[in-house]
């Protein structure tokens, strides 16, 4: 990695929590984490990580730390998983 170029962090949110699952388990070249940071690129779903009665977060936020994948990969793994997640959860 050449000095000065960093990952990033990009939060977003779909329509329930059921979908964000969704998209988080659809994910192949994405990472499922309950933790971000590293060199890989991970996504989390915090409201399900968060203690019962005390949830904070909105529930169909993703949370996605950009590790060092080339970005046309990542883009194309979050359209699948988004179509993905759409039709499991409308059917």
């Amino acid at each position: 990695m050449k000095y000065g170029w960093y990952g990033g962090m990009l939060s977003f949110e779909v329509s329930s929590e059921e979908m964000a699952c969704a998209v988080a388990g659809a994910v192949k070249t994405i990472q499922r984490a309950t933790s971000l940071g590293g060199t890989e690129t991970l996504i989390e779903h915090r409201a399900s990580i968060e203690p019962i009665g005390r949830v904070t977060s909105p529930l169909g936020l993703l949370r996605v730390s950009v590790g060092l994948e080339d970005v046309e990969d990542l883009k194309v793994d979050l359209d699948m998983a988004l179509n993905v997640a759409t039709r499991v959860v409308s059917s």
